[in-house]
């Protein structure tokens, strides 16, 4: 939430300087009951249609044209409701536009629907637009980090399409190592866990040492995919979107599963990690799921 004071210290009305104080009075009638609609929606949800009616009511006052007269925290509430919609439909532009253009939509059509001149006007507008920080402090995604993100999707899918073929070579690993019996001490005499405990404390002294905790995150993937196993219907979301997709979605939630363990056996294929040079045999056997293409490790 943002805020432009503190209004406790200046005694000033919330609703002068909170922008979610100002949305809740813009819904206010002037006796300072909270208007509802009949399907009595919170305020929270900052209906345009409500806010814009409330605002010209509060512009027409101040003109003199209404009664009774605005007052000064109707005024201000105004005024910082207009920086929140002025953020918003910038946002709601750039997002719109987007979405026209991944429709396929050419840039002079979407220049027509910004009454704008030319293609090269709106091309910029966007680019303007995608620069700029948005409301909530941050920034959209450049069309590098979109490429990225969308590459990103597509390899994650891929792995997960993979785990779910592989499903029986996956927990068949995950059984074998967590069988080990020293698994956790072994990770905690890693060459990753000494270089966690490298950093000193102020007083000179090394830090104590903590478990590392993926052993105890793949004994508890596993669990987890025993208890899948064993009852699959427990595991349907009671809010499907579309009935008789329950096939559908055990196939994603086990894709699920199967895939943090595969991350999770990862740690293990890592020497930095684990130490299997007495379990040759199971330190191949993890090695061989990490041999296609479609689930080598991300950079």
């Amino acid at each position: 939430m943002k805020t432009t004071g503190n209004p406790r210290r200046s005694g000033r009305p919330e609703a002068e300087v909170d922008r979610e104080r100002a949305w809740g009075h813009m819904l206010e009638t002037p006796g300072g009951i909270r208007r509802r609609d009949p399907f009595d929606l919170e305020y929270d949800e900052k209906r345009l249609g409500e806010i814009s009616r409330r605002y010209d009511q509060i512009c027409r006052r101040a003109q003199g044209r209404l009664q009774p007269e605005a007052s000064e925290t109707d005024v201000l509430a105004a005024l910082l409701v207009i920086r929140m919609l002025r953020d918003k439909l910038l946002d709601d532009e750039l997002m719109l536009i987007t979405l026209a253009r991944s429709m396929g939509i050419t840039w002079a059509r979407v220049a027509d629907a910004l009454e704008m001149k030319s293609r090269q006007s709106a091309e910029r507008r966007h680019l303007q637009l995608s620069q700029s920080t948005r409301a909530d402090g941050s920034r959209p995604r450049t069309q590098n980090e979109r490429v990225e993100h969308a590459r990103e999707r597509r390899s994650r899918h891929a792995e997960r399409e993979w785990a779910l073929l592989n499903a029986r070579a996956i927990h068949a690993a995950a059984r074998a190592l967590t069988a080990v019996p020293d698994l956790q001490q072994r990770a905690n005499r890693s060459l990753e866990a000494a270089l966690m405990a490298a950093p000193v404390n102020q007083d000179g002294t090394a830090p104590e040492r903590v478990d590392m905790t993926w052993p105890s995150a793949l004994q508890e993937c596993l669990a987890e995919h025993l208890r899948f196993r064993e009852d699959p219907q427990a595991h349907l979301s009671p809010e499907r979107l579309y009935v008789g997709d329950d096939q559908y979605q055990l196939q994603q939630q086990e894709a699920d599963i199967l895939h943090r363990m595969l991350g999770l056996l990862r740690y293990a294929a890592d020497p930095r990690h684990l130490d299997l040079s007495d379990h040759p045999e199971l330190r191949e056997q993890i090695a061989r799921l990490n041999v296609d293409p479609a689930v080598r490790p991300r950079r």
